[in-house]
């Protein structure tokens, strides 16, 4: 089974959002839980797009005429707009609201104005533009955004420009997606987590690995717009049962780590094989062992225990649990830049990639964690007889 169909067998599994209001400010990367929709134009009334003058329609023809025009009025950014006494003009800033005689805003740069200080009384524009429309330099109502504009689509991440979108609306709240909690289990006695002080080994000193996988994972949740809790477990089946209980009541998804191989101590796999999760091998280098499941009403979806392994694992199937969205829709095409990449017999590879200063994707030489910590993107090798070759159009995930 490939990694695709997997995630097709997995997605059913997806923990469902539910809603929750909050303040504008604070919506930066979170998921927009419904359209928001525009309730009024923006802008709401004609405004100057320039400092300089509005020329009412007499006013525009004199001044194009060769003669100076007197001003009738002075419109700071802000400031109630003042009528223009026909023939006249008045001096309005970026941003002020134009009276709704004014045919166009001249520039004051175009004039013999002063660009700062007192109001002069009269302007001439020495030289007009050829083309001239009317309308110029004045935003309409409306164009930017016209009632019933779509400005945030439901499921999109809103951006800092979104947040600036809604403050413009002035939408003080919004609809988003409450984070998930999920449940992070690392299995397996030979991990250690936290300082370890090296005396030398003795003939009781126990063999052990730095725990890795509960930072890197825990920072991926969170990278993901989840929160994590987080358990350590020995290879004892019962502890392991009894997180899993203490989870089930205040999560929405658990992930676990390790023990789903074949061999003598794989605590996932004894502890919930047959009654909650399934276990099998993908073929898939690294990442071939998975499983996924069910206790009560949470999913579980089980990693391998290689770093390696549990990293690309998230990035598949766990990132498309949360996004409730099928791997096989996340993955993005890049213009390879070599070396070759000759595909494996029995199984699709995932290789580090990172983007060339042209903007293709090459391969680095080798596919271990720390290379995997320089890259911008994985990239999906398909099994032989396939090679990928240099201008190839290749399948890549952000990671």
């Amino acid at each position: 089974m490939e990694p695709e169909e997997y995630c097709r067998l997995i997605i059913s599994s997806a923990p469902p959002h539910t809603v929750e209001t909050i303040p504008t400010a604070s919506a930066t990367d979170r998921t927009a839980a419904a359209d928001v929709i525009a309730e009024a134009p923006i802008p709401a009334f004609a405004t100057a797009a320039m400092d300089g003058f509005a020329f009412d329609e007499s006013a525009l023809d004199s001044s194009r005429a060769g003669s100076e025009v007197a001003l009738s009025g002075d419109i700071p950014a802000g400031a109630l707009p003042v009528d223009i006494a026909p023939g006249t003009a008045v001096r309005v800033m970026t941003g002020a609201q134009v009276p709704s005689s004014a045919v166009v805003v001249v520039p004051v740069e175009l004039t013999d104005a002063e660009a700062a200080g007192p109001a002069p009384d009269h302007v001439r524009v020495p030289s007009w533009p050829t083309g001239l429309q009317a309308g110029w330099n004045i935003r309409a109502v409306g164009e930017d955004t016209q009632v019933g504009d779509t400005v945030i689509r439901s499921g999109k991440t809103i951006s800092s420009a979104g947040v600036g979108t809604l403050a413009m609306m002035g939408r003080e709240t919004v609809r988003v997606l409450r984070p998930l909690t999920i449940g992070l289990i690392v299995t397996g006695d030979e991990l250690r987590t936290g300082d370890v002080v090296h005396t030398g080994l003795t003939a009781s000193a126990q063999p052990f690995i730095h725990n890795s996988n509960l930072p890197m994972l825990s920072s991926a949740i969170t990278a993901a717009g989840a929160v994590p809790i987080e358990r350590s477990c020995g290879d004892d089946p019962e502890a392991f049962r009894q997180i899993i209980g203490e989870l089930e009541a205040c999560v929405d998804l658990i992930i676990t780590t390790g023990g789903i191989s074949a061999g003598a101590f794989e605590v996932v796999r004894q502890a919930l094989s047959g009654d909650h999760s399934s276990f099998l091998r993908l073929a898939l280098r690294p990442g071939g062992p998975q499983g996924y499941g069910r206790c009560g009403d949470v999913p579980l979806l089980h990693l391998p225990g290689t770093p390696t392994g549990a990293f690309l694992s998230f990035h598949l199937f766990a990132r498309s649990l949360i996004e409730a969205r099928l791997l096989g829709s996340r993955w993005k095409k890049a213009v390879y830049a070599g070396p070759d990449i000759i595909g494996h017999n029995k199984a699709v590879s995932l290789l580090p990639g990172r983007f060339t200063t042209a903007g293709d994707v090459e391969a680095l030489d080798r596919s271990r964690l720390r290379d995997f910590s320089g890259a911008d993107v994985i990239i999906r090798a398909p099994r032989a007889p396939v090679t990928i070759r240099t201008g190839d159009i290749i399948a890549v995930l952000d990671c």
